[in-house]
């Protein structure tokens, strides 16, 4: 569908893009309708100045997630980084470091409920 820049730019703001959600738009006319629906919306925020279409606010939200993560104390990061708290008293099972009552209890459950 052939959309004027004006048009495609209001879908934009709304759809990450534009020219492809109107070429799949069934009818001419649910494309202006969409437009009209959200042109003042568009007008706004263009207004406010530093305008972003909705793929650049996506990306920016995406952004902004991934620095979230990535900013944390350390701890947060090894505890991320460390082997489930189950795997890790497995291993020391196996490994034969805990004391010999523990194993035996640990055994005698493993016994009960072997694995399938």
């Amino acid at each position: 569908m052939n959309l004027t820049q004006r048009q495609l730019d209001v879908l934009n703001h709304v759809v990450v893009n534009g020219q492809e959600w109107a070429d799949n738009a069934k009818k001419e006319e649910y494309m202006i309708a969409k437009v009209a629906k959200y042109e003042s919306a568009y007008d706004e925020a263009v207004a406010k100045g530093n305008y972003l279409n909705r793929k650049q606010r996506d990306d920016e939200q995406v952004r902004l997630e991934q620095e979230r993560y990535d900013n944390v104390m350390y701890d947060v990061k090894r505890r991320r980084e460390y082997p489930d708290i189950g795997d890790q008293l497995d291993a020391l099972y196996h490994a034969g470091v805990f004391p010999e009552d523990m194993a035996a209890k640990i055994k005698a459950t493993k016994d009960k409920y072997p694995k399938e």
